[in-house]
């Protein structure tokens, strides 16, 4: 097994609100390995990006708080450490690909002044000329082609893709430990798509990176990740192998995203399968399971008592009271 570089137990963490305290991200624990790609899967809204920002110490401060759990880098307790602290970590050990490259990028400011900007608080001990030759080798890092051109010009007059490079570029120039990319295909054509995740691929083989894929996307999964954490309303539902998850899924929730994914050979006209129901409010979740209400084998136990999640074969746990029938 690889070297553990990011530990996070029992993490629990949310938003006060005006309605009271709303928990977004409720015991969720996982181990991150030098040169894998831990994948989160879920629908919007169930704990995802909060449960990254908790990582990198930018909850949005007062209103979000971590409750309970550790987040460890390479056995170093960081989520107590002071904002001094966090900043020496955050972008030069983990770095972070934001969702929406043209909301993440400054519109008013050149793609180079921007870059230069992260490169002078990452690497302050480089002069101005190897800043610029420092800019430059990480565009050419992300395959932009002409980099000298890109630097001078704004973010709209770069097309997605190369927006989502310069961010990209931005997150490796702290030569981070971990990165997390926080659904960084999103928008993008699939032949852009396939051109970031091949690009993300190169990177990780290169720098020996360890990467936390977030995504609602179960076909990006099966392309980069290693390991998945299937989430559903706060909480992990499933954790097992890419492979493990698509050849014997044990949660009726990863069995419907499976399901919904459309097949070359349906038929045409042929509806595509669902999960009915919605997914219940984090400030009115139910004291029970929290698929109770869309799953079509609850019972009373499951609207009554919340599973945890439970070995069911070596390197796949399941958070289900009834995953022996629902693996059938």
């Amino acid at each position: 097994m690889a070297e553990s570089i990011l530990t996070v137990r029992d993490l629990s963490c949310g938003f006060h609100t005006e309605e009271g305290f709303t928990r977004v991200v409720d015991g969720m624990s996982y181990e991150l390995h030098a040169g894998t790609t831990l994948g989160l899967v879920g629908e919007s809204g169930c704990g995802k990006t909060v449960s990254a920002l908790a990582v990198m110490g930018l909850l949005p401060r007062p209103a979000g708080v971590i409750e309970h759990g550790e987040i460890l880098l390479k056995g170093e307790l960081i989520s107590d450490s002071t904002k001094q602290a966090l900043e020496a970590v955050r972008g030069r050990r983990i770095g972070m690909i934001f969702q929406e490259p043209m909301t993440a990028l400054n519109p008013v400011h050149r793609v180079g002044k921007q870059l230069l900007e992260t490169i002078e608080i990452y690497q302050p001990e480089l002069d101005k000329a190897a800043r610029q030759a420092r800019t430059i080798e990480l565009l050419e890092q992300v395959g932009i082609p002409a980099p000298e051109q890109r630097l001078k010009e704004y973010p709209h007059q770069l097309s997605g893709g190369m927006r989502q490079r310069v961010m990209i570029a931005m997150a490796l120039s702290g030569n981070p430990e971990v990165l997390i990319a926080d659904e960084p295909t999103t928008a993008l054509d699939v032949t852009i798509q396939a051109q970031i995740l091949e690009l993300l691929t190169e990177l990780q083989r290169s720098h020996g990176m360890a990467i936390i894929f977030i995504t609602h996307d179960l076909g990006v999964v099966a392309q980069i990740c290693d390991e998945v954490l299937v989430m559903y309303a706060g909480r992990i539902a499933e954790r097992t192998s890419a492979k493990q998850l698509f050849r014997t899924p044990h949660h009726p929730y990863t069995q419907g995203l499976i399901h919904s994914i459309p097949r070359l050979d349906t038929p045409l006209k042929t509806p595509l399968p669902t999960i009915e129901g919605v997914v219940p409010p984090l400030n009115a979740l139910p004291p029970g399971c929290r698929f109770s209400n869309r799953c079509r084998h609850a019972d009373k136990r499951c609207d009554a008592e919340v599973p945890e999640l439970d070995r069911c074969q070596p390197n796949h746990e399941v958070a289900c009271h009834h995953w022996r029938r629902v693996a059938e």
